[in-house]
This record gives C-alpha cells, structure tokens and sequence, in this order.
C-alpha cells in the first residue's frame, strides 16, 4: 500500500478536491492539521470523510508536519509499502503522485520530482531553486537539478532516518537532501509539471525568512566541510611563511589528507551521531581532484608568479574551482542520465 503524506496549514478547497482525487485512485490519504485553528476546521472535517487526519494544536513547521506523518504511518500503517509527500495547495497533480508511485513501485526506494523549466516560473522560485543547486553541488558533491521539489517518494525503510533528520520547518526538506547525500542513500529523479497558481501566492513560504533560515541551517549541517576548509586555510597560510612552494608536490597533499581525516570525523562523531554516515568514498575522490587541481594551479603560480604567496595563490585557486566543481557534478549527473 502507497500512502499519501499531505503536511496542510490553513488549506483552500484544493486541498479538499486533492484528496478526493487520490482517494479515487486507491491512495491512502493521510494529512496532518499543522496548526491551522479554528478557521479552517470545516475544511478538515470534510477531508476527514476520505482521509485520516492529525492535528497539531499549534503551527510547528512544514518539517515537524511531515515528521508527525510518517510516525503515525511506521506507528499505525505496518501495510504501508511506501509514502508520497504532496503539498496541500494544488501545486502537486494526483497524476503526479501516480507517476512517482509507480517508480516506488518499479524498485526505486527515493524518488525527488523535478520541476520543468518553464519560462513563467515566479522570479522568487526561479531565483531560490538556481541558488540551491549550487549551494547543494559544493556542499554535497552531487547535483539535483530541483532540490525544492516537495512531491518526493519514500519506502517506508527509510522511515526512522528521516525523522532523525533535523529542523521542522521548510529548511527540513533541504536537509533531507543533505543527509541522503552523506548516507549514500540514491535518489532517482522524475521530471514532473511546474505549477504556480496565481503566481504562487498560496504558498506559506517566506521568500526572505525561510530563504535564510534553509541556508542558515544546510551551512550548520555542513559544519565538518567548514571546519575542514579553515583548518586547511590555516595550514597553507603557515606554508606560506615557512616552507613556500619548496616541497609542494608533498605539503598540498599532506594538507588533503589531515581535512579528509578531520571532516570525516566531525561528520562521524558529531553530525551524524544519531543515523549513519557512509560518504567516505565519494568525499575522498573529490577531495583528491580538488586538491590536485589546488596543487597544479599554485606549481603554475610557482614558475609563472614566484613572488605570489602561496596562500594567495591557493585561493585564487580555490575561487576560479567553485564554478568548475558546479559544472562538473552537473555533467556527472548528466551522463549517469544519460545512461539510464
């Protein structure tokens, strides 16, 4: 049985006629009342005639919405197979849902919707979800050309990590990704219909607000990166007045292997203390190509620029590699596609 997860706060009826829609296809419906009051109770009552509801006393954020969901499915659905995230405003086809379903179905256990490009996309989406893949690419290693995508399918085994994940409002979602990324878990993609009903303006995000605190809190996930790169801007600024570039084809690499060692850990021990970390192989083979372009570039500064400092040199470096790391795990999720 595939169930359909819907976090609602103060609903239209296209919540009602959503629900409706599903429940004609055979979907178990389960919606969670995220705090919307009084107002909007008759609009619950009537989606309680198709569907199971639960309700949050207060608003506590689309993320504890979503939590409270999938604890009542692994609590009181054992039949459940697998579960389908859908947003309460219209924004999701039940054609959609059918789409993503079937591919849980077919043996893929995360599936993220990706939403068409089209040219009317609001500029606040646009400008949100351009910013996002490339903050995601950098920090992760891995693109996903629409990681804002609310419509995403789950196997119910993924349950238990998922509620471990943190936050509880929209930058929950996010962080989703990030662990996903860091447990090795694959997402399949599913290419869907972008739809923005009067210019989105029925969406509860906050452009400015919840913007800030998704990056606020994806930066406060990468933390063992962080921690790793100033560390390692310490070590070349130490190189650059003792050693120089004498011995580079030696001190760089020394410098790649203490990061690796120092993030892995943090990641380990710290961050993901409480569900598992297995991105070892894939945070060392990007780590080995950037730090042997970072080594390459400053031997250029050596012959071309001697009396660059070492540690300016390694930043330039670092600067014109962001754009070039982007492109490559674009083009690296482009082939596997490709592939498919």
């Amino acid at each position: 049985m595939d169930v359909v997860l819907i976090p609602a706060y103060e609903p239209d009826n296209h919540l009602i006629e959503l629900v409706k829609e599903l429940r004609s296809m055979d979907f178990a419906v389960l919606v969670v009342d995220d705090g919307s009051g009084n107002d909007y109770r008759d609009v619950f009552l009537q989606v309680e005639e198709m569907a199971t509801v639960v309700t949050h006393k207060k608003n506590r954020g689309k993320g504890a919405a979503l939590k409270t969901g999938m604890r009542y499915i692994r609590n009181n659905m054992s039949d459940a197979d697998n579960f389908i995230t859908c947003d309460a405003d219209g924004q999701h086809t039940p054609a959609d849902v059918k789409r993503v379903s079937d591919m849980l179905n077919n043996g893929h256990r995360f599936v993220l919707t990706v939403r068409n490009r089209r040219k009317d996309i609001p500029l606040r989406s646009k400008v949100g979800n351009n910013l996002s893949r490339f903050v995601y690419a950098l920090l992760t290693n891995r693109y996903l050309p629409d990681n804002q995508s609310g419509l995403r399918g789950f196997s119910c085994s993924h349950i238990d990590w998922l509620i471990e994940v943190e936050k509880n409002n929209y930058d929950y979602e996010m962080n989703v990704l990030y662990y996903a990324a860091k447990k090795g878990v694959r997402i399949t993609t599913l290419e869907i219909e972008a739809i923005y009903l009067d210019n989105n303006q029925s969406s509860h995000f906050n452009p400015v607000a919840d913007t800030v605190r998704i990056y606020r809190s994806l930066f406060y996930l990468a933390r063992g990166t962080f921690i790793a790169f100033f560390i390692s801007e310490l070590l070349v600024l130490a190189l650059s007045f003792t050693l120089g570039y004498k011995y580079l084809g030696i001190t760089l690499p020394s410098v790649t292997a203490l990061t690796l060692l120092i993030n892995t850990l943090i990641n380990k021990f710290w961050v993901f203390r409480k569900t598992r970390y297995t991105d070892y192989l894939n945070t060392l083979i990007y780590m080995v190509i950037h730090y042997f372009f970072y080594t390459l570039g400053c031997m250029l500064f050596m012959f071309a620029w001697e009396s660059c400092p070492l540690f300016i040199a390694f930043n330039i470096c670092f600067i014109v590699g962001i754009p070039l790391r982007f492109f490559l795990h674009k083009f690296i999720y482009i082939a596997s596609r490709t592939k498919e």
